[in-house]
């Protein structure tokens, strides 16, 4: 049993989420990289439309690459806590093994993540914004100087605020769907106990690795953006075309490369949490001791 399935700290989770992803990158990048392939062919088969002025809704377009980036990044997400999972319990993993383990749980995941990733979240926090409007029109702050003004943003930093405490809870979803096989309420249900006390730190972890994905994706398209810019002011005229392949290329590759880190750091949550509310790490070494072969007993020879 590795010895790094214990409690750990905010600053151990975080180290072992980039040992892993460090150590195991070529596993991880080619997880995010197989799912991603969908999402580059429509990106790209839409800029080949445009090039070529075939006439296409842009919203049609932009709704369309949403879903395809959702449920690449759902699949993905799944294969990547089997592989998670494999390597912190001290298993072999292998992007085609990840796979077809997580093949089972795949249409639950996208489900699942859908529903408690976006839609519960959403509505909850449209309705509690819609409360809150209800609640300042009634006491007149539209009235005063400036009011109207102010109402807009405060509803939506609520509205964000909630939404973002909703999904706080319901953050282990994923893991628990995969790893145990259960379903929408059994899911919830769980996530629910296992991130009881830990919603601030999960909060903290999602915010620093979610920060280190946006800097990435930045890092890949910035220079596409300077060439254009620099382009535009020398020759008075703006490089379109290459730039838009570019800037398709370079979301996806901060995509692949920088996606897995919350998905590793959510699965070592889940474990993190098991093994301070569950005894997950004596009840696993139990087993293993449990299914260890009995030593051969030696004889004794005159």
């Amino acid at each position: 049993m590795t010895t790094l399935l214990r409690p750990l700290s905010t600053s151990e989770l975080l180290d072992r989420t980039f040992f892993l992803y460090r150590n195991n990158f070529v596993l991880f990048a080619g997880i995010a990289a197989v799912a991603e392939l969908p999402v580059i062919a429509l990106r790209l088969g839409n800029i080949a439309l445009v090039l070529h002025g075939v006439p296409i809704s842009r919203t049609a377009a932009t709704i369309a690459t949403l879903f395809g980036v959702f449920v690449t990044l759902s699949v993905s997400q799944a294969a990547t806590v089997i592989a998670v999972s494999n390597l912190h319990l001290e298993r072999r993993s292998t992007i085609r093994s990840a796979y077809a383990l997580a093949s089972r749980a795949i249409a639950r995941v996208i489900w699942i993540s859908f529903l408690v990733g976006i839609a519960i979240p959403c509505v909850i926090g449209f309705t509690i914004g819609f409360l809150l409007a209800i609640a300042l029109f009634l006491v007149g702050l539209d009235r005063i100087g400036g009011g109207a003004a102010f109402i807009g943003p405060v509803i939506m930093i609520v509205m964000a605020a909630v939404a973002a405490l909703v999904w706080l809870r319901w953050a282990l979803v994923v893991p628990v769907t995969v790893l145990e096989q259960t379903g929408l309420k059994s899911s919830i249900r769980r996530s629910r106990f296992l991130t009881r006390d830990t919603a601030g730190r999960i909060f903290v972890v999602c915010i620093l690795v979610l920060v280190l994905t946006w800097a990435a994706r930045v890092t890949f398209q910035l220079p596409v953006f300077a060439v254009e810019r620099w382009t535009a002011i020398s020759t008075g005229r703006v490089a379109h075309n290459g730039s838009l392949v570019f800037l398709a290329l370079g979301a996806s590759a901060g995509a692949i490369l920088m996606g897995p880190l919350l998905t590793i750091a959510l699965t070592l949550q889940y474990y993190d949490s098991r093994v301070r509310k569950e005894g997950f790490d004596l009840e696993l070494m139990m087993a293993n001791l449990a299914s260890a072969p009995e030593p051969a007993v030696l004889s004794n020879t005159v």
